[in-house]
């Protein structure tokens, strides 16, 4: 049974809301899946979670993010997901923007840093709202927050990992994108509705920085040799995130704009794989001895550019709905 529970979030539901927006968030009959409604301060909002139950409490958090024109209304459809989310203990998250669009800042400079206040972006309150709900359940690990998607949600993934950083430094250590990356204005790429490259535009859709917590902020970047001026965003993030100082993983395939998405591999990076490295017990004093000899150490052990019309038939068959809520 799937359970739907509606909430307010903190910064109170708007006396105007969007009328034409309705959310459209399901589990698809996913075990252990319910729909959480609330409010962004504007909009009635939803997730769509689904929380494995042999996993142990509390248990760290994937969120997913759909593309451009997309919504959370097939979140429990994606089984290898779901099946990742049983096999590893954690629980799986997709958000949904209103009207198919993230809302992400286009003006995002050295200067500005990443935008995350709630003047910034209605994301920043649906975010925060559904922060709140995670940690008041008691069932859910916010300080093991992960976060991932593909083409315009890739974009909202690197976002809302810096915004998350930003707000609490301990409550993210990685995030994941697959079939966008990182965009300089000038960089030759186009994008839909022409991403990054405003009037007053240098980063998008986040700006690059090196992170020195204890946790840091790795990058996981995926993408396919076949997706166009995407792709290229990828290899400049595979670039820039580790010359600034902080970890990452790059992996590239061949096929085109997210196709073949390796879920498991996005998991095994990001650190879900496992649980928490446990506090070592404490080793007895050794009695002293005479100092040996050191022995040899052993040896280590040995451990296209896509085409123009392949970019075109993406924007054509996938970016036709509006991007405006991108401030583009």
């Amino acid at each position: 049974m799937v359970a739907t529970k509606v909430l307010l979030s903190s910064v109170g539901l708007a006396s105007a809301v969007n009328t034409t927006y309705s959310p459209s968030c399901s589990t698809n009959g996913a075990a252990g899946g319910e729909v959480v409604k609330l409010s962004d301060g504007k909009d009635q909002r939803c997730i769509a979670l689904i929380t494995p139950s042999s996993a142990k409490s509390p248990m760290p958090v994937l969120f997913w993010f759909h593309g451009a024109g997309g919504n959370a209304g097939h979140c429990g459809s994606n089984s290898k997901l779901v099946a990742q989310a049983e096999q590893h203990g954690f629980a799986y998250v997709c958000g949904e923007a209103v009207d198919g669009q993230w809302d992400i800042p286009s003006t995002i400079t050295d200067q500005t840093g990443t935008p995350c206040e709630s003047s910034d972006s209605s994301e920043v309150g649906y975010m925060q709202a559904v922060m709140k709900h995670l940690e008041q359940s008691g069932k859910y690990d916010t300080k093991r927050i992960f976060t991932s998607g593909c083409s315009m949600g890739s974009a909202f993934s690197g976002y809302m990992g810096n915004c998350l950083k930003q707000w609490d430094p301990t409550q993210i250590s990685a995030f994941a994108t697959h079939s966008t990356g990182l965009k300089y204005k000038g960089d030759g790429n186009r994008l839909p509705s022409n991403w990054g490259e405003c009037a007053d535009c240098q980063w998008w859709p986040f700006a690059p920085v090196k992170y020195s917590d204890s946790k840091g902020l790795k990058a996981c970047i995926f993408d396919n040799t076949g997706d166009g001026d995407f792709y290229k965003t990828s290899q400049y993030l595979a670039q820039e995130w580790p010359k600034l100082g902080n970890p990452s993983e790059s992996h590239f395939a061949s096929g085109g704009h997210c196709q073949n998405i390796p879920y498991s591999d996005i998991v095994t990076c990001l650190g879900l794989t496992g649980s928490p490295t446990p506090s070592p017990s404490p080793v007895p004093t050794p009695s002293p001895v005479p100092t040996p000899s050191p022995s040899p150490a052993p040896s280590p052990v040995p451990g296209g550019d896509p085409s123009q019309a392949c970019l075109e038939c993406w924007q054509t068959a996938c970016s036709a709905s509006k991007i405006g809520r991108a401030h583009v």
